[in-house]
């Protein structure tokens, strides 16, 4: 909008787009007569403040907020036995709608502009701080300019309080500087007070509202997240290749569902990654760069949605099945051995049966933005399901560690034992607990620092428990370094034989041993 044509419709107040018929409406009859208000360069009567307050809230608002903006005129009024001129919306050829936010029958034609009722609730809140700014935070003298300070102001979105020359004032961005009304972290927008030509304190016209962008910070977050999922895809693959190549290994139960596990981690690592590149980090991209992905909520990023949604439930699936085999090696050691075909069933089963029903609750109430903002309250359908897990995986640890807290103390106790025991210390990641630490957001304040201690911290903790059970169960694991040295050495023998290479050392004779029937020549 453009700032100057602004200046001049409203201070035209004598020059009139449109008129009403019959007797003008008193608008200023409760207010003070004599108090005023400054909105950017401009005084007005504390009676026709919200009118002029919700005109700026409502034509800075970002377009990509609305439907369609309306255009404006000028509608008479009386404020203080006076004529005076208001900003009007301009419905239709036969209707206008004043900017008043508590004109209830105005309003009903302000909100159809909006998107969303939440987009149209950010603007109410944008009209009520300007109300409080006048009615609490400016009088007659903290309005005036003196030889120190700027006046106080409200610039249409924010309210800033006097403060001295050559110096810049800091306050919390306005919601309407933010692409989302949704409050992420505290972001500051600046105004700097400075002299003008005439050497008196004067406020620079533009607010700096590029500090309040929120695009970077969760660009930097997301970026970092993308990056950490890619190392912990890094250190699965060697380790689910090892599980598979080695006969012995790829038999052996309690190796399986590790494997399984490090499988559904990769896979959610991958529907993460894609979701973050293609439909997270678009929407954060300038409308002419984004591809609106989320925005058009197709059937793909839907899809997309699910699967990383299931991903996630087959991680908690697979701890739950892992922790229970793992109580049965342990606390119950001459169970019968599990069937395996028992056990892809039950992590079918487990994987699918909350996402489907998330999804199929998803569709019924029409949701947007591709499945990944829950606004209707529905991620408890998912989150109750991984609760039940870490209860369940709790409970099985704590049971693990009394069994063998009890071997210790009956003096039954082995190397083997008490290294089962410091691996079962070590079996938290295994078994999922770290998620209750990230389950709940915990910042100390609302800065974008605090926020970001948390996001980080929670981003490096999911794929760590990737890079620990590799690292657990795999890389550490004795058995499996023994069949990689059983191997090694294979390699390296036939290596020695077929090209007659000396490798690890070894002296190696291809003369053949001298018999009875040897031929000499």
């Amino acid at each position: 909008m453009d700032s100057s044509r602004l200046r001049v419709v409203l201070s035209s107040v004598l020059i009139f787009a449109a008129s009403t018929s019959g007797q003008l409406e008193e608008l200023c009859a409760n207010n003070d007569p004599s108090k005023e208000c400054l909105l950017r360069e401009a005084y007005y009567p504390q009676g026709l403040w919200n009118h002029f307050a919700g005109f700026y809230c409502y034509n800075y608002t970002n377009d990509a907020r609305l439907h369609y903006k309306y255009n404006y005129t000028s509608q008479r009024v009386m404020c203080n036995n006076k004529v005076a001129g208001v900003p009007a919306a301009i419905i239709d050829d036969t209707t206008t709608a004043v900017y008043d936010y508590k004109n209830l029958t105005a309003l009903t034609y302000i909100m159809r502009s909006f998107k969303s009722e939440a987009l149209f609730n950010n603007f109410l809140t944008c009209c009520r701080e300007a109300e409080n700014c006048c009615s609490e935070h400016m009088d007659n003298i903290n309005i005036m300019t003196n030889d120190t300070h700027c006046p106080a102001v409200w610039d249409a979105w924010s309210c800033f309080p006097p403060t001295p020359v050559d110096t810049t004032a800091r306050i919390p961005c306005s919601s309407q500087a933010y692409q989302s009304p949704d409050h992420v972290c505290r972001l500051e927008s600046e105004k700097l007070c400075s002299r003008n030509h005439l050497n008196q304190p004067q406020w620079n016209p533009q607010t700096d509202y590029s500090v309040c962008a929120i695009a970077p910070v969760y660009r930097r977050r997301y970026e970092y997240h993308v990056a950490f999922l890619g190392v912990c895809i890094a250190f699965c693959l060697p380790a689910i290749a090892i599980f598979f190549v080695f006969e012995r290994l790829r038999k052996t139960v309690r190796v399986i569902l590790h494997r399984n596990l490090l499988m559904a981690i990769c896979m959610r690592n991958v529907f993460t990654m894609i979701s973050k590149e293609l439909v997270l980090l678009d929407a954060l991209k300038s409308s002419a760069l984004s591809s609106h992905t989320m925005d058009n909520n197709g059937i793909g990023c839907r899809i997309l949605a699910f699967l990383e949604t299931s991903s996630i439930n087959c991680i908690y699936g697979c701890m739950l099945l892992d922790g229970f085999y793992l109580h049965k090696v342990i606390v119950r050691a001459f169970a019968k051995e599990v069937d395996m075909m028992y056990v892809y069933i039950a992590l079918v089963a487990l994987t699918f049966s909350s996402s489907v029903c998330w999804a199929i609750a998803m569709a019924a109430h029409e949701a947007e933005n591709c499945w990944m903002v829950d606004i209707n309250s529905l991620q408890w359908i998912l989150d109750g399901f991984r609760i039940a897990v870490l209860v369940i995986n709790t409970t099985l640890l704590v049971d693990i560690l009394r069994v063998m807290f009890m071997k210790l103390k009956n003096g039954s106790t082995t190397k083997q034992t008490k290294a089962a025991l410091r691996a079962t210390l070590f079996l938290i990641p295994l078994f999922g607990l770290h998620i209750v630490v990230t389950a709940k957001k915990y910042v100390f304040d609302d800065s974008c620092l605090a926020e970001d201690l948390y996001d980080y911290f929670r981003y490096s903790m999911e794929p760590m428990q990737g890079i620990m059970v590799a690292l657990l169960f795999c890389y550490s694991n004795t058995e499996v370094q023994n069949e990689i040295s059983n191997f090694y050495r294979k390699v390296r023998i036939w290596l020695n034989q077929k090209f007659r290479w000396n490798l690890g050392g070894e002296a190696v004779h291809y003369r053949r041993r001298t018999t009875a029937n040897t031929i000499v020549h």
